[in-house]
C-alpha cells in the first residue's frame, strides 16, 4: 500500500509575523495556510457594512510579482465602526492590523470558524477515506475564505515603505 506521508500538524504562531494580505488571500492550501498571529499592512476599505484590508503595491517590486493596488482585500473580523472610530482609522487609511488567522464561513457567516490547524486535524481524522478528504477539501473552498480576527488595528503613514522594508529584512533572514 503506497500511502503519501500524513504532513505534521501546524504550529501555533505566538508572535505577530508579518504577512502580506496576499500571503493569506490567495492560498488556495488551507492546511498551508498561517496557523496563529500575524500583523499585515494594507488599506482599510468598507465594503458592505464590513471592513477590508486591502494589499499595497510594493513598486519596487517587478510587476510580475505584485498585484496593483487593492485588487485583493482580506475580511477583518471584529472591527466595528465604534472600534474603528475609536482607534481613530477611517475606510481609505493605510493602517497595520495584528490578530489571529481564521477561516470565515462566507456562506453561514454566524457558523464557527476554522484555522489550518482544525482543517488539517479534520483532513488527517478522514485519512482511511481519501475520496472523503478531497471532497472535504473541495467543499471547504467553496464556503470558507481567510479572514483576520482583529486584535488591533493602527493607522500608518508610509504604508509602501514599511512593506518594503518588511520584505527586504525577510529577504535578509529567510535563507
Amino acid at each position: 500500500m503506497n500511502q503519501e506521508p500524513v504532513a505534521a500538524a501546524p504550529e501555533y504562531c505566538h508572535f505577530f509575523k508579518t504577512l502580506l494580505v496576499e500571503e493569506l488571500e490567495l492560498e488556495t492550501d488551507f492546511q498551508r495556510l498561517h496557523y496563529g498571529q500575524c500583523a499585515i499592512v494594507g488599506r482599510l476599505v468598507l465594503e458592505s457594512k464590513f471592513y477590508r484590508l486591502e494589499n499595497v503595491r510594493v513598486k519596487s517590486l517587478p510587476n510580475n510579482l505584485s498585484l496593483p493596488e487593492g485588487t485583493i482585500s482580506l475580511l477583518l473580523l471584529g472591527l466595528t465602526f465604534d472600534k474603528a472610530a475609536e482607534q481613530s482609522v477611517a475606510s481609505g487609511s493605510y493602517c497595520i492590523v495584528r490578530g489571529e488567522v481564521v477561516l470565515c464561513n462566507v456562506v453561514q457567516p454566524n457558523s464557527r470558524m476554522l484555522t489550518s490547524r482544525g482543517v488539517h486535524d479534520k483532513f488527517t481524522s478522514l485519512s482511511h477515506n481519501p475520496a472523503a478528504q478531497k471532497e472535504y477539501l473541495s467543499r471547504l473552498r467553496l464556503t470558507h475564505k481567510p479572514a483576520l480576527d482583529l486584535w488591533f488595528i493602527q493607522s500608518i503613514d508610509r504604508a509602501e515603505e514599511l512593506l518594503r522594508s518588511r520584505l527586504e529584512i525577510r529577504g535578509l533572514t529567510v535563507r
